[in-house]
């Protein structure tokens, strides 16, 4: 893996600091990279089943359309690399937080042929959704939640997989305020996954309805058995050319979402927070998907990125699936002797 630089370090201390402001709160959230509808056509009832008794462990994945991506998806690496699991990928395109919640129910929960309480096998949920409705953060993250307690209520343990680095110089979405609204929800999502946050940064409003509120320490159930970062990650392209940071700055101070958004800092304050919020948009290419990772767009890996994903998961899964993982990175062959 990449070495991390000092600048990068900083960086991310930024973008947390962006995550947790509330100098942002009265903007609306940017639109998630995949509009879909969070309530999904009525399926048939399930049908499918894990076949193999010989892998003890039985491994759900849930995601996005990253997660359904069909030509060789870190679904499969998994199973490739991991010789007593027996995989079984759910993941749908589109879906957001809440549809996926919707969806471990009814094809999980509801399948008659899946018995999550035979003693006889481990059973766990790869989780690598939220990007869809990665617009509402706070609310992506409380079902995110939800979905975590529900596995757990029922014996499963979980891995989840943050977000995966999206963006693109040629999307617009990334440009100015928008760009750093992008960076501050994206970050909120990653950060409530690897367990960086408070309940009540992670909930906000939506952690009313949990037990003791936002108040009470964090119940296990309600994080993963394992979280890995893949936001900052292999996959991440952090050697990429900044932007020119004065003409950053000077583009986002006529930024009429920014100048709305800071409206309520003091001139000193404000001027200190340009020079910071322009820091983070110059650097935002850092935090894109590597070029070379990307297949028809910026946000879905090619099969080279899933390959990454899942040596980057390996190191952390339990001993119990048999796992032999590979470099993160590729190996270069030695050169030829003369």
């Amino acid at each position: 893996m990449r070495s991390r630089s000092p600048r990068d370090a900083t960086l991310a201390l930024l973008g947390a600091l962006l995550c947790s402001s509330s100098a942002t709160a009265r903007s609306e959230p940017p639109p998630a990279p995949d509009a879909a509808a969070e309530a999904p056509a009525v399926e048939p009832p399930p049908t499918w089943r894990f076949k193999h008794a010989d892998r003890k462990v039985k491994v759900v994945v849930l995601a996005g359309s990253i997660g359904a991506w069909p030509k060789q998806p870190y679904a499969r690496e998994i199973e490739r690399l991991c010789t007593n699991v027996e995989v079984h990928n759910l993941s749908q395109v589109g879906q957001g937080a809440w549809a996926l919640k919707r969806r471990f129910r009814t094809h999980v929960l509801d399948n008659p042929r899946v018995n999550l309480r035979d003693d006889g096998h481990e059973y766990w949920l790869v989780y690598g959704g939220g990007l869809n409705s990665v617009g509402t953060p706070k609310s992506t993250n409380k079902h995110m939640r939800d979905l975590f307690v529900l596995a757990h209520g029922h014996g499963m343990k979980v891995v989840a997989l943050s977000l995966t680095p999206w963006g693109d110089e040629g999307d617009r979405r990334w440009r100015g305020f928008e760009g750093l609204e992008h960076r501050r929800v994206t970050q909120a999502v990653v950060d409530f996954t690897v367990g960086r946050l408070s309940p009540a940064d992670a909930f906000g409003e939506y952690g009313r309805k949990r037990p003791g509120g936002v108040e009470a320490p964090w119940d296990p159930k309600e994080q993963p058995d394992v979280a890995v970062d893949l936001y900052d990650s292999a996959l991440r392209d952090r050697d990429a050319a900044v932007r020119d940071f004065e003409a950053t700055k000077a583009a986002l101070a006529k930024d009429k979402k920014w100048k709305q958004a800071r409206a309520d800092l003091d001139e000193a304050a404000r001027a200190a927070r340009l020079e910071l919020d322009a820091a983070v948009v110059a650097e935002l290419p850092r935090w894109f998907l590597r070029e070379d990772l990307r297949s028809f767009d910026h946000i879905h890996p090619n099969a080279e990125g899933h390959r990454i994903i899942a040596a980057t998961m390996c190191p952390s899964l339990p001993a119990t699936w048999g796992c032999a993982c590979e470099p993160i990175e590729p190996v270069a062959a030695p050169a030829a002797t003369p």
